[in-house]
């Protein structure tokens, strides 16, 4: 017998790390919904049988379902006992099949075992998977159950004839599968009958249009002879009337041309007269007018060598200007070269006039020197003596200080002491303490001595006496001390506080007498005022030093531009002198400016353009008498001919009329000649059909031609196709007969599929129906349990299965389906099935059953009466039972 001992849940839909010990019998389990009842009862089936899972299946899967969404590993293990050995079951389910994990360990040795295989729950329960959900396996919304393959081949022990029982609906569906493909009748993929029969209903009208498509394709024969005889008669006929066509042309074009001719005769004689009128002077040579025409270009050279020239002449202005300048005053390009070199050495004897100056800088550092020693200059021992002095105030200062500062440490000593004596006030105190003391003794002695009369009392008056004068003289010793030291040490501290005054004040006047001495050397020179001394003497020094250095540097440049303004004051009196005409004509003032260089490229540039001048006035003369020479030449010649109008080069215009002279009287003459000799052909006689009308019977041929020829192009087209359609008809006659065997064939067939698919169905409903009867006798017995015949209604004796493991009640006669009993009646029935189904499947030994709170459509009688059936079967078998409520507990 086979039991669960315990199990570990690693992650499993909502459990994680749950442990559970199992027991013998009937194992309840009470939770809240949620807690994840479901989740426990698959992960036990799981661990039998895998998680299912489907390539590609976009449904919602126990695996999808059951894997943690938070990536804890899904999975654990199972520890059960199957033939007095325990195995411990571990499995790992990951999103695909390939990535599931399964070992089983024989717990005893904790060895891997191999006593099964992955598919243990099918080699233990000896069902599959979904026979397993339909027996041992009852979910919480699936207590029906319906009978297959595996639980037919369970049920009948038929351990040799298994694989057949289980592919039995596999043959069914092949078989089923196979009829199709000739007995479909979908549009989409209709089966092969389909497709003969309706390829044979095409080739019965093919073969029944034959004959009519024969007579069609004879007509259409003869007509196309019909049309191919007019056709060629057409185009003998255009032929004719081409050659007629050309002939008559001929002769037309010959005449037109003869009137042609003489149409032009009578024009040229015209222009020729009009030619004679303008050459009544005379016809001129063309030697003549290239002569002409040669002269006219010279013309037309000078003109504009004469516009040019013209245009170089300066204004009126200009003219007078340069006859002021040069008229009365000869000037060569010599003497101008010879100006040029002296106004050039000028420019370099002032060029080095000034790179001999002092820089600017240097300049405005002197003139500020000057200005800073304006009252006087100091020499080297006066520059040394302020430096000592101005060291000797510095050293003054140090010794002042230090002086000062022991003057000011003896002041705080002296206020020390003072502060010192005062606190000294507490000593007084302890003085006047041990005086006050000595005075009580003195007392008690006193009064011990006179008023006190006993033994002791003398004794006590001496001690207190003696101990009175002891401290008072103690007291004045103490005084007389403390104030002979303070005074012997103010004493002393007084002379030093003096003696460090008077050294002090001594200092202060040897300071005022060196600073009066520094202070009366620096208001002689505007030095910049600083709190040091030293820097205000090394500033004078420095610029003692500069201002003597930049005093040579002036009187080295002064000498070397003496004796250039010399030779430059000789020189510019030579060059103005013989300037002077020119430079009062330019209005230029040469000893104010010192403008020569750019007055003698003026007057270079001004001579040039005189001499241009003096030149192109000569040109301009001889270009006119030319000018002249040449006009009067070609009007005489122009003069002989009348005006030509619209004509700009008259000389162009009679050289063109010249030319059309000459060509139109050749023209005449031989146009006379050509129509002496074809006078004949205007007599030509007249045609009856003009060419008009020929063309017109041309263009009719044509198009009767044309449309002939379309319409036999047309006609063979329709007659070929009438010979491919009495061709396919011929064809399909032939096809026919083949597809009628073949239908018979297919026919045949499907018929052999229909007898196939019902005499197996028989076969098996024959074999199966011999194991139905310990299904329903388990059924009945089940439901007597629960209802013993109390209900008159629903009669246990009643109830049957068929072999389908459908339920059916036997009512008055009528057999109704299990839909026609409430819900809680129909679970009890389906709950009793599947107990009369397990115990069908296992003879030998009863498995273990997984209810998944089964009962919750039920009322609490029938709750009742289901609940103690659980209790009683579970004598012999283990059950888990999961429920979420107490009042369906056991």
């Amino acid at each position: 017998m086979m039991k669960l001992i315990s199990c570990y849940v690693t992650g499993f839909g909502g459990l994680e790390n749950y442990e559970y010990d199992f027991k013998e019998g009937l194992n309840v389990v009470l939770e809240e919904n949620g807690w994840g009842k479901t989740s426990f009862c698959v992960f036990i089936k799981a661990m039998f049988y895998g998680l299912e899972y489907k390539k590609g299946s976009k449904s919602f899967t126990e695996r999808k379902h059951y894997i943690p969404w938070d990536g804890t590993v899904c999975g654990g293990n199972l520890t059960f006992e199957k033939d007095h050995k325990r195995y411990r079951i571990e499995r790992t389910f990951g999103q695909r099949e390939k990535e599931d994990t399964f070992q089983l360990i024989d717990v005893s040795t904790g060895r891997i075992s191999e006593d099964y295989s992955a598919n243990i729950g099918e080699e233990i329960f000896e069902v599959d998977r979904d026979s397993f959900e339909k027996s041992v396996f009852a979910p919480q919304t699936g207590m029906k159950t319906s009978m297959t393959d595996s639980l037919n081949a369970k049920i009948g022990d038929l351990s040799a004839a298994k694989d057949d029982m289980n592919n039995f609906d596999a043959a069914i569906a092949k078989i089923e599968a196979k009829k199709k493909e000739y007995s479909q009748t979908s549009q989409v993929n209709p089966g092969k009958l389909v497709l003969v029969k309706k390829e044979i209903s095409e080739c019965r009208e093919k073969v029944e249009a034959l004959p009519v498509k024969m007579e069609a394709y004879d007509l259409q024969g003869k007509l196309l002879e019909t049309k191919t005889e007019r056709l060629q008669k057409l185009k003998v006929d255009r032929l004719g009337i081409q050659e007629k066509i050309a002939i008559q042309s001929k002769r037309e074009q010959e005449i037109g041309a003869f009137r042609a001719k003489q149409e032009n005769l009578k024009k040229n004689k015209e222009e020729l007269a009009a030619l004679d009128d303008f050459f009544a002077n005379g016809i001129p040579e063309m030697e003549e007018i290239a002569d002409v025409q040669e002269k006219q270009n010279s013309l037309h050279g000078i003109r504009g060598r004469l516009e040019t020239v013209m245009e170089q002449l300066p204004s009126k202005a200009d003219e007078g200007k340069l006859n002021e300048l040069f008229r009365n005053y000869e000037v060569t390009e010599d003497q101008l070269d010879e100006w040029d070199g002296v106004a050039s050495r000028m420019k370099d004897l002032r060029v080095q006039g000034e790179h001999n100056q002092m820089p600017e800088e240097e300049k405005a550092k002197l003139a500020e020197l000057k200005y800073y020693f304006a009252k006087k200059v100091p020499t080297e021992e006066e520059l040394l003596t302020a430096a000592d002095q101005v060291t000797s105030l510095v050293r003054a200062d140090a010794e002042m200080s230090v002086k000062e500062k022991r003057y000011h440490t003896l002041l705080a000593e002296k206020e020390v002491m003072d502060k010192s004596n005062k606190s000294n006030e507490k000593g007084r105190g302890v003085v006047l303490l041990l005086f006050l003391l000595g005075l009580v003794c003195i007392a008690g002695g006193v009064v011990f001595s006179l008023y006190i009369k006993d033994a002791i009392s003398p004794i006590l008056a001496t001690g207190f006496s003696v101990a009175g004068v002891i401290l008072e003289l103690f007291a004045f010793i103490h005084m007389l001390h403390r104030r002979t030291q303070s005074t012997t040490q103010r004493q002393g501290l007084d002379g030093q506080i003096d003696d460090a005054y008077d050294e002090l004040e001594e200092s202060k006047l040897a300071r005022e007498e060196i600073a009066d001495y520094c202070k009366k050397f620096l208001e002689g020179y505007l030095v910049t005022p600083t709190e040091n001394m030293q820097d205000m003497i090394r500033e004078i020094q420095e610029k003692t030093l500069l201002y003597k250095q930049l005093l040579k540097e002036e009187k080295k440049y002064n000498d070397l531009n003496s004796e250039n303004l010399e030779e430059l004051s000789e020189l510019q009196l030579s060059l103005y002198t013989g300037l002077s005409h020119y430079a009062s004509v330019y209005n230029m003032d040469l000893y104010k400016d010192g403008n020569e260089i750019d007055l003698l490229h003026r007057l270079r540039h001004d001579f040039r353009t005189y001499k241009e001048y003096l030149e192109n006035k000569k040109i301009k003369k001889e270009l006119k008498e030319q000018r002249d020479f040449l006009e009067e030449e070609i009007g005489g010649f122009l003069g002989r001919f009348s005006p030509i109008e619209g004509e700009e080069n008259q000389l162009n215009g009679i050289e063109h009329n010249l030319r059309t002279y000459q060509r139109l009287s050749v023209l005449v003459e031989n146009l006379e000649k050509e129509l002496a000799t074809e006078k004949e052909i205007a007599d030509f006689p007249k045609e009856e059909i003009s060419i008009e009308q020929l063309q017109a019977m041309q263009q009719e041929t044509e198009a009767e031609s044309e449309l002939l020829s379309e319409q036999l192009v047309r006609d063979n087209e329709d007659f070929n196709r009438m010979s491919e359609e009495i061709e396919i008809c011929e064809n399909a006659k032939e096809r026919l007969n083949v597809l009628l065997e073949e239908e018979m064939a297919i026919q045949e067939k499907i018929d052999i599929y229909d007898a196939s698919v019902k005499y197996l169905q028989q076969a098996k409903d024959n074999f199966l129906s011999k194991y139905m009867g310990p299904l329903r006798k388990g059924l009945r017995r089940y439901l007597s349990m629960i209802y013993d015949d109390k209900d008159s209604v629903l009669l246990a004796k009643n109830f049957s299965l068929d072999m389908d493991l459908r339920v059916h009640y036997n009512f008055l006669g009528s057999t109704k389906e299990e839909g026609f009993l409430s819900a809680g009646y129909q679970d009890l029935v389906s709950f009793c099935s599947r107990l009369a189904l397990i115990d069908a499947l296992y003879q030998e030994e009863k498995p273990l059953l997984i209810l998944d709170d089964p009962f919750t459509d039920l009322d609490q009688g029938k709750i009742t009466e289901a609940l103690s059936l659980l209790k009683e079967i579970s004598n012999d078998r283990q059950v888990l039972y999961f429920t979420c409520h107490e009042s369906r507990m056991v």
